[in-house]
């Protein structure tokens, strides 16, 4: 009687690798299928006009004329001999670290507070949100009128106290303050969110067990708390500079002249670039400022992830 010879089974190193061979093809033509095309938009949307910028800073590149000489570090020299942009880097250092401190004390001090009244947080949490949704311009409108010195809320409400009218957007020192206070009012919800999700995920028993040796509550928040929170504060803190180095909207809108008097010209980095690149049309000058910005922040970054590791 005839019949088919079976076929002996293959070793399990060789299934194995005949498993992986496949799951290797199968991924890789994955990713080319799949999150190919995201990978080419990101490259066009966010590489290529970085590495256009890098490239343009090595020229003198003006939008009026069809020329564009090679300068090689040209734009960086000068760099040194700008003082717009010397106030504007010590203006962003200023406004940055008062903002970054500021909102995230704030929410942190908010968080902790919420987290004992548990039942009123959500509803709390959304109200501290809602300005964090609302878009920069109409908010910068709406406290570039708090902020008036004639007609303004603020002025009204501190008439009461006997304080004289100020001119909060007029003076260069009470401007700084009061950007500082727009951006935290903006920002603070949203790290209110985020320390509060990183405070629910503190394990009570740790809390209780502190309570039982007779920690008080600096104590609980400087040994317990914090520790635990520090990929939440290294998170925020890296989110809230980066934000706050990269403000334009905010300056730009309180600045502007068309309501009541003329505002001081409160320069930042942000807004210098825009000035050099799409006022002056001085694209290559402004390319230098983009990527000493770049270097400046991911510089910074470094530093606080250094400051924020694990000991």
């Amino acid at each position: 009687m005839s019949g088919a010879i079976a076929t002996p089974p293959l070793p399990l190193s060789a299934r194995l690798a005949k498993s992986w061979a496949t799951l290797k093809r199968n991924h890789i033509g994955f990713v080319i299928c799949a999150l190919g095309p995201v990978l080419l938009l990101f490259g066009l949307i966010r590489l290529y006009p970085i590495a256009e910028t890098f490239r343009l800073s090595f020229y003198d590149y003006h939008i009026t004329r069809r020329s564009s000489p090679f300068v090689g570090l040209g734009n960086y020299a000068y760099l040194f001999e700008d003082s717009p942009f010397h106030d504007a880097l010590i203006n962003t250092i200023c406004f940055a670290a008062f903002a970054v401190v500021g909102t995230l004390l704030l929410a942190l001090a908010a968080a902790v507070l919420l987290r004992s009244i548990e039942k009123a947080a959500p509803v709390l949490e959304m109200l501290f949100y809602i300005p964090v949704v609302t878009p920069w311009v109409p908010a910068s409108v709406i406290w570039k009128w708090i902020f008036d010195p004639t007609y303004g809320a603020l002025n009204y409400a501190l008439s009461f106290f006997g304080i004289p009218r100020l001119g909060w957007l007029q003076d260069p020192v009470l401007i700084l303050f009061a950007l500082v206070v727009v951006s935290i009012w903006k920002m603070v919800g949203y790290f209110i969110v985020i320390f509060g999700v990183g405070l629910r995920a503190i394990p009570e028993e740790l809390l209780e067990a502190a309570d039982l040796d007779g920690a008080t509550a600096w104590q609980k928040l400087r040994g317990i708390v914090l520790p635990l929170l520090r990929p939440i504060i290294l998170f925020s803190v890296v989110t809230c500079t980066i934000i706050n180095i990269n403000v334009f909207a905010p300056v730009y809108v309180l600045t502007a002249s068309s309501q009541g008097a003329p505002a001081y010209d409160f320069k930042v980095l942000v807004g210098e670039i825009y000035s050099n690149g799409f006022v002056y049309y001085h694209m290559g000058y402004a390319g230098a400022q983009c990527v000493v910005l770049l270097l400046f922040v991911m510089s910074l970054l470094f530093v606080q992830f250094l400051a924020f590791r694990e000991k």
